[in-house]
């Protein structure tokens, strides 16, 4: 099972999200790829797509009240409750 198929949601935000940031200034720093934290007000950088969508999909679904994913919000209740 493939990265679309087992996390849909997940899967079509990097989709619309992601950048390569590679000729940048900014992509020389931190990392080739870059999308923006689900719920926090900062980036996520790394040099390849696929270590990128770990992170954002390790992001999306961390134990969050205000993350946008309802998994968040469950993980969140769960584990505080």
């Amino acid at each position: 099972m493939n990265n679309s198929e087992q996390y849909p949601e997940v899967w079509d935000v990097f989709i619309r999200d992601a950048r390569n940031i590679e000729q940048t200034e900014e992509g020389k720093i931190h990392g080739k790829y870059v999308i923006h934290h689900p719920s926090k007000h900062e980036w996520i950088y790394a040099n390849d797509p696929g270590v990128l969508f770990e992170k954002f999909k390790d992001a999306w679904y961390e134990p969050n009240l205000d993350s946008p994913s309802v998994y968040g919000k469950i993980q969140y209740i769960v584990t505080h409750f």
